[in-house]
This record gives structure tokens, C-alpha cells and sequence, in this order.
């Protein structure tokens, strides 16, 4: 953030609004203390913090979030953790079969969502599960779950995903291309 007068009346309005939400008070020393203190993060990151609190924080004391909390919603924001980001790709591919059916394909910038969703799961099957499971509770759970699993088998350096290579791979990546460059923008 920048030390400028619009700054900190921006960087007020979400302090005041996210105490008034929890029914706290803040005073102005409070406010100047905790400007300079969350200033190495930006006015739209300090933003998206307070959004995050707003939505997900579970405790009522205090009322006015602390700082570490602010800074840990941000962080949490800025990199996911892989139930976060597996709990994203599961939404994408229940907002791809109600946007697209069951004869949605799938394609998705994301490798294990693509693996998934090709060799775990069809658009086919997930459109029969709505009838016995609407939420997806069942299809999510089991989603992150596996997303899980194949990350933690990423990161250990044990990649189950298969490489596209070799001669089959060039038809492979142009008919990916192809489908990609079909999709809405």
C-alpha cells in the first residue's frame, strides 16, 4: 500500500466495515496501527482478506479480526491449499456438466481435473448421479479426495498422470488444441 490519505481512507472503510460486521469498535490508533503494519500488502489484497473473513471466520472474540488474521486470510488466498484448490476444480466440473450436459468434455487447464474426469469419472456418470445425489456431496467429497491424492503423489515426486509423448501425442495435444480453440471465450 501507498502512505496516501486515499489509501488509508480505503484501507478504513474495510477495517470499519469488517468490525462493524462482528460488532466491534475500532479507534483511529487502532486503524493507524494496523495500516502500517499491513503495509507490504496491496489495498485489493487487504480487500479480498476482508471478504474472505467476512465469509469463512468462525470466531465471535474478538470481535475485531486481528491483524494475524488478516494476513493469514490473504495468504490463504494467494496459495491456496490443495483442498482449496481441489474444492475449485470440483465446482468447474459441476458448473461444466449444468452448463454443457452430459455430453460435456473434458477439457480443463488443470491435469488432474482433465485425468479425473477422463479416467475416474465421465460427464455421463455425474449427469445420473444428480438424480440420487442433487448436491454432488457424494461426487465432491470423492472428487477432493482423489485431487488429493494425486497431488500428494505430485509433490512427492511419484507423477501417476501420464506423460503425453511419443508419436500418439502429436494427434493427442491437436485435438486438444482443436477443442480449446472451439470453446467460448
Amino acid at each position: 500500500m501507498n502512505n496516501t490519505p486515499d489509501e488509508f481512507k480505503k484501507f478504513s472503510s474495510i477495517m470499519v466495515g469488517v468490525s462493524e460486521n462482528f460488532g466491534g469498535d475500532i479507534s483511529k490508533e487502532q486503524l493507524k496501527t494496523r495500516f502500517n503494519l499491513l503495509k507490504e500488502f496491496s489495498i485489493e489484497q487487504i480487500s479480498r482478506g476482508a471478504i474472505h473473513l467476512l465469509k469463512n471466520r468462525r470466531e465471535t472474540f474478538p470481535a475485531v479480526p486481528t491483524i494475524k488474521e488478516f494476513i493469514d486470510a490473504i495468504r490463504l488466498i494467494e496459495s491456496p491449499t490443495v483442498s482449496i484448490k481441489a474444492e475449485i476444480e470440483a465446482d468447474k466440473v459441476i458448473e461444466t456438466l449444468k452448463e454443457w450436459g452430459r455430453d460435456a468434455e473434458a477439457l480443463f487447464y488443470d491435469e488432474i481435473t482433465t485425468y479425473l474426469m477422463t479416467h475416474r469419472w465421465t460427464f455421463r456418470q455425474l449427469d445420473m448421479m444428480a438424480v440420487r445425489d442433487p448436491g454432488f456431496v457424494f461426487f465432491r467429497k470423492e472428487f477432493v479426495k482423489a485431487y488429493q491424492e494425486f497431488e500428494n503423489d505430485k509433490v512427492a515426486g511419484r507423477n501417476i498422470l501420464p506423460e503425453l509423448s511419443g508419436p500418439e501425442s502429436g494427434e493427442i495435444k491437436k485435438i486438444i488444441n482443436d477443442a480449446v480453440k472451439r470453446l467460448p471465450s
